[in-house]
């Protein structure tokens, strides 16, 4: 596919111009990225074409913008297919091989001069070994005691030079080879350098730009687009959950944010900014079509589906319900805030470098803190122990994210990980941090009769006795809410009686019905036993469901 904006302005250009463009600002979406790139050049006076280089297949081309100063703009050519190659004299990649060189050719020089010193300690090797072979010598059985003599002192004399000589050679190489290690580790990075480059596609759009400047001068391009990459790109909310315990109750949310992209190019020093815009999900209301209704003979009851099915066609049947976006504000940390509009947006306040497609990178936000009540929450029908639960509300005045898979700690040690589904500003959270193995739970159902097979004789009534039991084996007072529940009835003819030793602190609890709470307060080693009947009774002929 091939977009043409001008053919008649190309052929009337007077040059053409390479330009090799850098990406020096991006906006990140989730699931989205808004790419510009800059670069410098010099103009001559009249007419031309620029050759932009190096924007990936990836970009949108309908979403290309492009900037020329220092010249009017003509007209534009974008080709995707039918690329002339790729510029070989690309000066990042040049760099790179350049810096690989140099430090291949240092390492070559520190070998070379290892080397001569030790040429020192093969001739100092080879004297003394000349040296042996004199002092075997058969001419010397001729010579007389003082001779001799002499001759043995000069032997050792010269051998013992010979050997300091080899022994300080062998040292200075040492000495030379011990700078191959901090050679050895810039050669690794300069070639992790070059690799990092490489991930880059090299399959470029073409985009032909043709200019007239009035006057010759200094010049500059900014190419903008929009790309959703290989389908892994954006950004999305990381936070770490802290619950302090020991000199006061506190929750603190350290908040990061974590940045992915495969675009095709790599980001290099860029200025960054977040937005909690997400483009690509639904801009305008939904259709809302006319209902008709009708009546009709009965049907014959049909065939009990499966619950899947029948949730199905109840959820066809249902109006859709949209949940707002949730919009993550943060004005702290280094980054600069823009709240106002239809979306935040952030900018960080340092360059940012993402290899494409390999690299992960988290960026730090800054720690957020709350008072919190912290308390043991028990649901013996569910659980074998309480569980601390920290309550806090949200009042740092912003949204706060969903975000999967959140480590929390208390007093500094991990107990949990588990999703975190966002908080409204003033909105109030229950955050649960891990099992609390000394208050043990159990919840016995000591009779139950239903029919003919128990205490009662109809065949339209339940009864059930239960006892739940909490015990705290810790070392120090808990207050624990115990969370049960009985059944409720929306219907005249089935009627449910319960009672229960203690009353529960709260019924309905968070408006549910048939859920129950008591509040305790155990001190350590301290148990408590919560009697609770319930009675279900209908007519003569239905089935309880």
């Amino acid at each position: 596919m091939a977009f043409a904006f001008s053919s008649i302005a190309a052929a009337a250009a007077a040059d053409t111009i390479p330009v090799s463009s850098t990406v020096s600002e991006v906006t990140l979406y989730p699931g989205l990225a808004e790419v510009t790139r800059s670069a410098a050049l010099t103009l001559p006076e009249g007419r031309h074409r620029l050759i932009l280089q190096n924007v990936p297949r990836t970009a949108a081309l309908e979403t290309l913008q492009v900037e020329i100063a220092g010249a009017r703009r003509v007209a534009t050519l974008l080709r995707e297919n039918y690329v002339p190659p790729r510029d070989a004299d690309d000066p990042e990649v040049e760099a790179a091989e350049a810096r690989v060189r140099e430090v291949e050719a240092r390492i070559a020089a520190v070998r070379d001069e290892a080397a001569q010193a030790r040429a020192g300690v093969r001739a100092a090797e080879a004297s003394i070994g000349f040296l042996q072979q004199l002092g075997t010598n058969e001419g010397l059985a001729q010579a007389d005691a003082v001779a001799l003599s002499e001759i043995a002192r000069m032997i050792s004399a010269e051998a013992a030079g010979a050997s300091q000589a080899a022994v300080a050679s062998e040292a200075e190489a040492r000495r030379i080879e011990l700078q191959m290690q901090d050679l050895e580790e810039e050669l690794a990075e300069a070639q992790a350098a070059l690799a990092a480059i490489t991930l880059e596609d090299d399959d470029r759009l073409y985009i032909a730009v043709d200019i007239e400047a009035e006057q010759a001068g200094e010049g500059a391009v900014k190419v903008s687009y929009y790309t959703a990459g290989a389908g892994n790109i954006g950004w999305q909310p990381s936070y770490e959950m802290h619950l302090n315990t020991v000199t006061e109750q506190q929750v603190i949310l350290k908040r990061a944010v974590m940045l992915v992209q495969d675009t095709g190019e790599n980001w290099q020093d860029v200025a960054l900014t977040l937005s909690t815009a997400v483009p690509g999900e639904q801009g305008s209301p939904s259709a809302l079509r006319p209902w008709l209704r009708r009546i009709e003979e009965p049907q014959p009851p049909r065939a009990l589906k499966s619950m899947g099915q029948d949730v199905a066609e109840l959820s066809a049947l249902a109006e859709p319900v949209l949940e707002a976006p949730a919009v993550f504000e943060e004005t702290r940390g280094g980054w600069g805030a823009d709240l106002g509009g239809a979306a935040a947006t952030y900018r960080f306040g340092l360059p940012v470098s993402i290899a494409s497609g390999a690299d992960l990178l988290r960026l730090e936000m800054d720690s957020l803190t709350a008072e919190a009540k912290v308390q043991a929450v028990a649901v013996p029908s569910r659980d074998e122990t309480a569980y601390r639960v920290s309550t806090f509300t949200n009042s740092f005045g912003e949204q706060l994210l969903a975000s999967d898979e959140v480590p929390r700690f208390v007093d500094g040690k991990l107990v949990t990980v588990e999703d975190f589904a966002g908080l409204a500003p003033g909105a109030e959270m229950d955050a649960g941090f891990g099992p609390i193995e000394g208050l043990q739970l159990r919840r016995d159902v000591l009779g139950q009769s239903e029919g003919e097979q128990g205490l009662i004789s109809r065949s339209n009534a339940q009864v059930q006795k239960v006892e739940i039991t909490v015990e705290n084996l810790t070392a120090q007072e808990w207050v624990v809410r115990v969370l049960d529940r009985v059944p409720y009835s929306q219907q005249d003819d089935l009627e449910i009686e319960w009672s229960a030793t203690p009353r529960p602190t709260k019924e309905n609890v968070e408006k549910q019905r048939g859920i129950l709470a008591w509040d305790l307060e155990l001190g350590a080693g301290e148990s408590e036993t919560i009697q609770l009947d319930t009675t279900l009774s209908w007519p003569e002929g239905m089935v309880l469901r």
